[in-house]
């Protein structure tokens, strides 16, 4: 009876949450059509709503949904390499500057967010540091790198979190949610600051602990698995290796390649659970020492008769 009360509550507050972001989303939507001056949409959250929580998740809604990343704006860059570089960069990347033309980068987008958070006396900081996704599985501290990133840290309720407004553009809704107060034990697996400190961990991770690490989407997380999948071996076989998820409706198809670009399926595969993990085994014969894996997540509805794919989630490399 006590585990069931549990759970009600846990799932009462879940659909509570839940709720109060959609009425914040509903807030955003309204705003399309009034035209607002910054300092109009800062009146506009004031009036609205009430706590600064809920004003925090309303400008992160708000600018993953008004503001577009501007693709071209790197080539633009190489074109004013030299002694305007900086000046176009701080036109560019300027709140208001960002707020008008609805476009900008990531610093754009961290700089508008901390604008209304300054003006709305939430304290709020500006990460920089570096990204990794299945492009790239390694960091390198280069001043001129790509994977170059700028994120917020926002201290609400006395506890700083962290929210990443330019990843959070996404229109799905999992994913828009999942880079509002970011578990900093999953943002560590694609952020790596340049201040160890906003980690926000108690054992903030080295460089070297970071490329170590394995990489996978954050979706692996939102569906309800809970640890990151590791490889295990025995003379004949590889096996993939994870805590298996409650809703079993959920499999994958496990790739590997000899470059992060060219990949194969892996057939012949056998899943196995056992003590709460799952165990997917294939013959180590089949795959070169040396290899990169890739692993695609399926759902299949067998009540509903409904399937559907979720891509590329999980790279590593032996």
């Amino acid at each position: 009876m006590k585990n069931r009360l549990v759970l009600l509550v846990f799932l009462f507050f879940i659909n509570s949450v839940s709720s109060q972001n959609d009425s914040i989303k509903l807030l955003v939507e309204k705003t399309k059509d009034l035209n607002l001056e910054m300092w109009e949409l800062k009146k506009f959250a004031e009036k609205n709503l009430k706590t600064n929580v809920d004003i925090a998740k309303f400008f992160y809604y708000w600018i993953g949904t008004n503001i577009t990343y501007d693709y071209g704006f790197s080539k633009e860059m190489k074109e004013n390499f030299g002694l305007s570089f900086h000046k176009v960069y701080e036109e560019k990347q300027h709140p208001y500057t960002v707020y008008t033309r609805r476009k900008g980068v990531c610093a754009g987008y961290a700089r508008l967010y901390k604008w209304f958070m300054n003006e709305l006396e939430i304290e709020v900081e500006i990460i920089s540091g570096h990204i990794r996704d299945e492009r790239n599985h390694f960091v390198e501290l280069l001043d001129d790198d790509d994977f170059r990133h700028g994120w917020n840290a926002v201290k609400l309720k006395d506890k700083w979190i962290l929210v990443d407004t330019t990843w959070g553009t996404s229109g799905n809704k999992e994913v828009s949610d999942f880079y509002f107060d970011i578990d900093p034990k999953f943002a560590i697996i694609t952020h790596f600051p340049e201040e160890k400190r906003w980690q926000l961990l108690e054992k903030p991770l080295t460089l070297e602990e970071f490329n170590k690490s394995k990489f996978i989407k954050p979706f692996w997380f939102q569906i309800g698995f809970t640890d990151i999948p590791v490889l295990k071996e025995d003379k004949e076989y590889y096996y993939l290796v994870y805590k298996s998820n409650a809703d079993k409706g959920w499999s994958i198809n496990l790739m590997y390649g000899t470059d992060n670009i060219n990949y194969n399926f892996i057939h012949d595969t056998v899943k196995i659970e056992q003590d709460g993990f799952t165990y997917v085994r294939f013959k180590k014969k089949d795959i070169p020492k040396k290899a990169f894996y890739k692993m695609d997540l399926n759902y299949s509805d067998e009540e509903n008769k409904t399937s559907r794919y979720i891509f590329n989630v999980y790279y590593f490399k032996t």
